[in-house]
């Protein structure tokens, strides 16, 4: 009696602790058929099919298999058998365990094939019909593109392929990614939904069965290549866009494919949901979150699909909240990053809208970000190469409904289409502050105007350079002072030099990098611009030096061709501090001083820079550096360095551009209790004064 009291107890424990959707898994078959009244059923009687009842009222059956055009159910004990286009196949609850043995393999293939929602792809990488088939038939013969150097992959024979060892050792970290998240089953989707050849659907399959069989989803921990957050998520998407066009093919006839690949959508999505394996406060937890979403919204008959949907859409709001600021400004530290995640959020939204798919409310907000946009873009089509930015032009066509951005469409076409601009001075959340001499007219050329940009802020280790309060000054169609770019996402050495603060045009500790540290997070950021009838103006703050040190940099340009810089770092103790400005290429040295360095081109536009007694004595010196303009590109040009040393260093930089060579001539300097005043004369004979607040 004792003994039955004890599992009495146990059982009733055990019951409580259950939680509701558990006990539904566990009491629920994974397939049913609903039958209509009217409908007849059929059994065996010896080899034969033949008529045994006729359904009197509707009812739900166990499904228990396939045969041929009938569907194999049981009531009780009894089994039958009814015609599939007189029924309904209901699959509900479907786990892990449904797919991973052969028993319920055959109502997979039927659930697989007959899915309904989520007809509408999203494409991580949408190509041309005729670029698709290309590639499409160039991996067919062994031959795979890969988007990153060395761009092409040899698979002899798909079926033995063995990616562990056979994947070449590059210097591009993107070749890896871009072969594992299935750029190749991409592009063989797109060539069979251009032309309907099924052969690509054939070798789909197999890229699809080998590479499964070779990464067990189990052991993602001991693969980060195919496993790697961000391409699990873009992987999600290709498998998901293969299977809208594999499912009411022809080639679909394999119960245990069907089977294989529902197993691995779920595994994905598990993993997906993972919360580590999750990236917060990264671009590529956006899309975990949205691949976890397409998996949640076409599979809603999956067991944990609900809560996942809940999930993705929770973190997708914690996500925005923390990298797309309220005008519309992407926080990951890189204007090139502007571009690439407005395009795929916009798409996104399309995408959940076509499915009728449900985001979160903060998606509505990618709206804004090509007003943000309009005034990162440089008079030349390129963007300023803070972060991880390349110097490449944007067309108007990267960007989706850029019609509804008149301003932007301005900004993109030169001053050929849209509406004109009217700001020319402002503030892009707290990270960005722009000066835009003119948007062209009868101001001037639209590619001459002269634009200084300045950036800060550190919201976390993605795209993160140390580049706090660095410019990038641009006019007379070229670059005087311009950031050192990305080089490619690699484990070469110029990579790790482009993220280094001496890499920058800011000021740093000599010989020392920035504290890019959890604890220095948010401890840089733009401060106020503002603007006058003589000078604009630009301040920001930065805590990234290290050691309790503070550095301020305010700008007042004259909205012509000449800056004024100032830069005050604060120090517990005495230290060198090195202030760098890196030139564009083709700018060579016509002069240079203790003071002073001047430079020019082939076409005689000139840049002096003129540090002015402030505090300490400067010591100027030009040196060489290295600009990366596009990935693995590696020019050399010069760079202007001026070290100071002490517990208060001021420095008091005076920077002039000019379309013909001018330099500066003459310049004083008028200390007052809250400023410096300058005045300075050029060499065309122009008298100027800029105030800085000190």
């Amino acid at each position: 009696m004792k003994r039955l009291m004890i599992l009495w107890v146990l059982l009733f424990v055990m019951g409580s602790t259950m939680t509701p959707q558990s006990a539904v898994a566990a009491t629920t078959p994974p397939y049913e058929v609903s039958v209509p009244s009217g409908t007849t059923l059929y059994q065996f009687v010896g080899k034969t099919l033949k008529p045994k009842a006729t359904l009197r009222t509707a009812k739900r059956f166990k499904a228990l298999s396939t045969s041929g055009y009938y569907y194999k159910v049981q009531d009780g004990r009894t089994v039958y058998y009814v015609k599939k286009k007189a029924v309904k196949l209901v699959a509900t609850n479907l786990s892990l365990t449904t797919f991973s043995g052969s028993t319920y393999a055959r109502l997979t293939h039927e659930y697989m094939r007959s899915l309904t929602r989520g007809q509408t792809p999203y494409y991580y990488d949408e190509l041309t019909a005729k670029t698709a088939v290309i590639r499409a038939d160039a991996a067919m013969k062994g031959n795979w593109y890969i988007p990153s150097p060395p761009y092409q992959l040899r698979v002899p024979n798909i079926d033995t392929y063995r990616f562990d060892v056979s994947v070449p050792e590059v210097d591009s970290k993107s070749f890896k990614f871009q072969i594992h998240y299935f750029t190749t089953l991409n592009q063989l989707t797109q060539a069979y939904a251009a032309t309907g050849n099924t052969e690509y659907l054939r070798y789909g399959k197999r890229i699809v069965t080998s590479w499964t069989k070779q990464y067990p989803a189990g052991n993602y921990k001991r693969y980060p290549w195919p496993y790697h957050d961000h391409g699990t998520a873009i992987r999600t998407f290709h498998l998901l866009n293969f299977w809208n066009e594999f499912r009411s093919s022809t080639v679909n006839t394999d119960p245990a494919f069907s089977q294989l690949f529902a197993k691995t959508l779920y595994e994905h999505a598990t993993l997906l949901a993972t919360p580590s394996f999750y990236k917060p406060n990264n671009n590529h937890g956006m899309f975990q979150d949205m691949a976890l979403t397409a998996v949640a919204e076409t599979h809603r008959s999956f067991y944990r699909s609900s809560s996942w949907r809940s999930l993705a859409t929770n973190r997708l709001t914690q996500q925005l909240n923390h990298s797309l600021s309220t005008d519309g400004v992407h926080l990951e530290h890189s204007p090139f990053y502007q571009i690439y995640l407005y395009d795929t959020l916009a798409r996104f939204n399309d995408w959940a809208a076509a499915n009728r798919f449900a985001l979160s409310s903060r998606m509505g907000d990618v709206k804004d970000m090509p007003g943000a946009l309009t005034y990162m873009l440089k008079p030349n089509g390129t963007l300023p190469m803070f972060g991880d930015t390349p110097s490449i032009v944007h067309r108007p066509d990267a960007i989706p409904y850029v019609e509804r951005y008149p301003h932007l469409y301005y900004a993109m076409t030169q001053g050929r289409s849209g509406a004109q601009p009217s700001t020319r001075v402002g503030k892009l959340s707290n990270q960005y502050a722009f000066f835009r001499q003119h948007w062209g007219g009868n101001a001037g050329p639209f590619h001459d105007a002269v634009q200084v940009m300045m950036t800060a802020g550190y919201h976390s280790n993605i795209h993160k350079h140390a580049d706090d309060l660095s410019i990038d000054l641009y006019g007379y169609g070229r670059d005087f002072i311009v950031e050192s770019g990305r080089y490619a996402y690699t484990n070469r050495p110029e990579r790790k030099v482009v993220m280094q603060a001496a890499a920058h045009n800011t000021v740093h500790v000599a010989g020392q990098n920035f504290k890019l540290t959890p604890s220095n997070l948010r401890r840089s950021q733009i401060t106020s611009v503002g603007a006058s009838s003589t000078q604009w103006t630009a301040a920001g703050t930065s805590g990234l030096l290290g050691q309790g040190m503070t550095h301020t940099r305010r700008l007042a340009y004259d909205r012509d061709g000449t800056v004024l810089v100032y830069d005050d770092i604060t120090s517990p103790t005495t230290t060198s501090f090195v202030q760098r400005f890196h030139l564009g290429t083709g700018l060579n040295r016509v002069s240079s001083g203790s003071r002073h360095a001047m430079f020019k081109d082939n076409q005689n536009r000139s840049i002096h820079l003129l540090q002015l007694e402030v505090g300490t004595t400067p010591k100027v010196a030009v040196g060489a550096s290295y600009v990366s303009y596009r990935d693995y590109d590696w020019q050399r040009r010069n760079q202007v360095v001026t070290t100071k040393r002490g517990k208060q260093v001021e420095y008091l930089t005076l920077i002039h551009i000019g379309e013909k060579t001018t330099k500066i001539t003459s310049a004083t300097v008028q200390t007052t209790a809250r400023h410096y005043v300058v005045r300075y004369k050029l060499s065309d004979g122009k008298t100027k004064t800029l105030s800085m607040l000190r």
